[in-house]
């Protein structure tokens, strides 16, 4: 009698894998029985089968891309101070998995921004143009275009700190337009379709993304306290210290609805993903004085 073969394993590599996102989806593909190799710049303790530390540079990251099934791009660049630390951290590791996976039909998961254009001004936009333009002649390439992401209490993302008041009865102050409108998805949401993306749901391409409701950004900052709050609005040069213009610029540029609420919807379906509701976030947890 013959002996049945175990199931092979499914093999996804998870770049920029000690990300909140990547911190996630590695849970989530444990929790499949998905073989994980998590390549990160750091030496990290992640939930992986296997960490390829310094990966850009390690011959073991190009061998681990060459057996996987699947490979999901998660690195990014937050704030940073000049276009060379966007293009190292952004388009050269869109580039080294490129050339990792050449010609097979790997699936590639990566995530984009709405407003991802590479001849953008804008350094955080720009990067992410070029690193579509990288990724999308892959022919196994899943693109996901997205506005903010959210997570809620108690280790809220950038993006939702920026709404907080930072003393009680103190106004929120917002840069840019606090009328410009976004639909922010739950950082679930995203780990939840990278997973389903990287295991074989839908189709090659480009996708919009985004949570299930439409707010303007003052909008935003009244539910993200949980009650009506006093706003005020200012430009960037407002903030001395260029650190913290960087940081608020790169927020900035992904604030963005897309241009088709209908075509979220549609991917979220092609994906078998149920978009999760503001309000099982949100309110935040008040600022301690």
């Amino acid at each position: 009698m013959h002996e049945l073969q175990a199931a092979r394993r499914a093999r996804v590599v998870v770049a920029g894998a000690n990300s909140p996102t990547g911190r996630l989806l590695l849970l989530l593909l444990r929790d499949s029985g998905v073989h994980a190799t998590a390549l990160v710049r750091s030496p990290a303790t992640l939930v992986a089968d296997e960490v390829v530390a310094d990966w850009t540079d390690n011959p073991r990251s190009a061998e681990a891309i060459a057996a996987a099934d699947a490979v999901v791009l998660l690195t990014g660049v937050f704030g940073a101070g000049d276009w060379s630390a966007y293009e190292r951290g952004m388009v050269d590791t869109a580039r080294h998995i490129a050339r990792a996976v050449g010609a097979r039909g790997t699936r590639v998961v990566y995530f984009s921004s709405l407003l991802a254009d590479a001849a953008s001004d804008n350094w955080y936009l720009k990067a992410k143009g070029m690193a579509e333009q990288l990724l999308m002649p892959l022919p196994g390439s899943v693109i996901f275009r997205l506005g903010p992401v959210v997570r809620g209490s108690p280790q809220p993302l950038p993006f939702e700190q920026a709404l907080l008041q930072l003393a009680p009865d103190a106004p929120v102050v917002l840069y840019g337009d606090a009328k410009r409108t976004s639909r922010p998805i739950n950082l679930g949401d995203v780990a939840t379709i990278a997973e389903a993306a990287a295991l074989g749901a839908g189709k090659p391409g480009i996708y919009e993304l985004s949570g299930p409701e439409e707010h303007s950004l003052g909008q935003l900052a009244k539910l993200a306290n949980g009650a009506e709050v006093a706003i005020r609005t200012a430009p960037l040069q407002a903030l001395a210290c260029p650190a913290l213009q960087h940081t608020v610029r790169d927020l900035l540029a992904r604030i963005a609805a897309p241009r088709d609420a209908q075509a979220t919807a549609a991917t979220a379906a092609e994906f078998g993903l149920r978009l999760t509701p503001l309000s099982l976030a949100w309110p935040l947890d008040a600022v301690e004085a």
